[in-house]
């Protein structure tokens, strides 16, 4: 008889129940006891990507999760990111490569037609490789009016029968119906075998009544009452991780346009204790009391160029540059920071002005770029000539540049240019995510001093802290016996 497949799923009653944080803790636990983990969510929907090998692209937290079991990222362990775009569209990486921008039509019929195949093929890839898959669901796993096509939640533990973990997060409220109603409205609520509540403030005592009947209604067992967290950051899923504003008076302004992504770029600024405020039209004037500005990503270059210009913030970073404040543009915010975007489309073509603080020229291609990068700072445009690493995910190409370069890439073909720094050193522009991670840049261009490899240490430890609170908090041995029984 075939063995079966060692997943555990962890599901949630609701949004921001702590799906992602138990999943990375027991990622991280059964990896300190021995087993090859291998972290799963079918589909996530989040701007917050990174690119691995082979020019593929995943989810930021999945490969947290991954950095947490110890285990390489690989496209298999999220089969589907959604990006959205806006007006009932969204980007689609199906494996980690682009299909394209997708309406909801459009990726309904995707969804009923390719997807379940991929995410069989690819969890059977984990099942193969690896002795456990922690599988992380999305959102509320009892959406009844979208039950016949979520695939991100119990359809994952019914393809082989495994159990779920149901998390519940007090803090909203309502904890104990919630449990019951998510239990008596989703499908295949046999396969939940245990139930955790989340974000308890207070005395858990008092709670025992709730779970002793609870579990007498549903035969499903409790395995822990987890306290609120507070005080630990980690990158984050997606926008909603970085939904505070900052002070008024910080040191770096971070323009929030509309369509911002890649949020996890300004993770650096966290884990060092920079202050920094998020700047959109309704606190404009926090550009005015910074000293550095950083235009980060955009999913919508053109929409948010366009939001720049009507909320009057191009001419306050038009202004700044004049005055002599450094500029910090990545991605979408580097082509945004130069002369002109040209697009085309629909048999058309269309040039944007940019805000011209460099002398660069970006034009719009089908083809998406994604892959990592190692190279080394230009000294004449920096003073620094250490290595440097991160990684690239963008449509629009840099086609003319007359800036000096901040960055000598190592290329398949030899070495290559990259970035744009301005002659007075004030502006610079990269297409490089996670530029802010290495210790020589943020040191030369915050002017904070940081000891080797600070960034990757802070992570390391904070999942150590994350992992620690939460398994200090469950009975795991009901999870570790169904492990060595399977």
């Amino acid at each position: 008889m075939k063995q079966k497949p060692k997943i555990i799923q962890v599901l949630g009653t609701s949004s921001s129940s702590g799906k992602t944080s138990i999943a990375l803790s027991l990622c991280r636990h059964l990896s300190d006891i021995g087993f090859h983990v291998a972290p799963f969510k079918s589909v996530n929907m989040s701007l917050n990507s990174i690119a691995i090998d082979k020019g593929r692209e995943i989810s930021r937290s999945v490969w947290l999760q991954a950095m947490a079991a110890r285990s390489d990222p690989e496209y298999q362990m999220n089969p589907v990111l959604l990006k959205p775009e806006g007006e009932g569209k969204s980007q689609v990486i199906v494996d980690g490569m682009s299909r394209g921008v997708m309406t909801i039509d459009e990726y309904h019929r995707f969804m009923m037609n390719e997807l379940p195949g991929i995410i069989k093929r690819d969890l059977d890839h984990l099942i193969e490789n690896y002795d456990v898959v922690i599988a992380e669901g999305a959102g509320s796993t009892a959406e009844i009016n979208l039950q016949d096509w979520d695939y991100a939640n119990i359809k994952i533990s019914s393809l082989y029968d495994t159990p779920a973990i149901l998390v519940s997060d007090i803090e909203r409220g309502g904890s104990f119906a919630s449990i019951y109603g998510t239990l008596k409205l989703m499908l295949r609520s046999d396969l939940v075998r245990w139930i955790i509540i989340n974000k308890m403030r207070g005395d858990a005592s008092l709670l025992l009544g709730g779970i002793e009947k609870i579990e007498e209604l549903t035969g499903k067992k409790f395995i822990g009452v987890v306290p609120f967290l507070e005080g630990i950051i980690l990158p984050g899923e997606d926008s909603l991780d970085y939904h505070f504003r900052g002070e008024h008076h910080s040191r770096v302004a971070v323009i929030r346009y509309p369509h911002m992504e890649n949020y996890s770029d300004v993770d650096p600024l966290r884990f060092a204790g920079i202050p920094f405020t998020f700047v959109d039209e309704r606190n404009s004037f926090s550009i005015e009391n910074a000293d550095i500005i950083i235009l980060p990503g955009s999913k919508n270059v053109p929409a948010d160029l366009d939001y720049l210009r009507r909320s009057g913030l191009d001419e306050k970073i038009i202004a700044s540059a004049h005055k002599g404040k450094r500029i910090l543009g990545i991605c979408g915010g580097y082509q945004i920071l130069g002369r002109d975007i040209t697009l085309f489309g629909k048999g058309r073509e269309q040039t944007l002005k940019g805000l011209s603080l460099l002398k660069i020229s970006t034009t719009y291609e089908d083809k998406k770029t994604v892959g990592r990068l190692i190279g080394s700072f230009m000294p004449a445009s920096t003073g620094i000539s250490s290595p440097v690493s991160g990684y690239e995910i963008h449509y629009g190409k840099i086609r003319e540049n007359a800036e000096l370069p901040l960055i000598l890439l190592n290329g398949e073909d030899g070495e290559v240019s990259e970035g744009a720094v301005s002659s007075n050193r004030r502006i610079i522009g990269t297409n490089l995510h996670g530029i802010l991670e290495n210790r020589d840049f943020l040191e030369w261009f915050l002017n904070v001093s940081r000891e080797s490899g600070w960034f990757y240490r802070v992570i390391e430890e904070n999942i150590k802290k994350v992992t620690e609170h939460f398994i200090g908090h469950l009975e795991t041995e009901e999870i570790l016996t169904y492990l060595e029984k399977t």
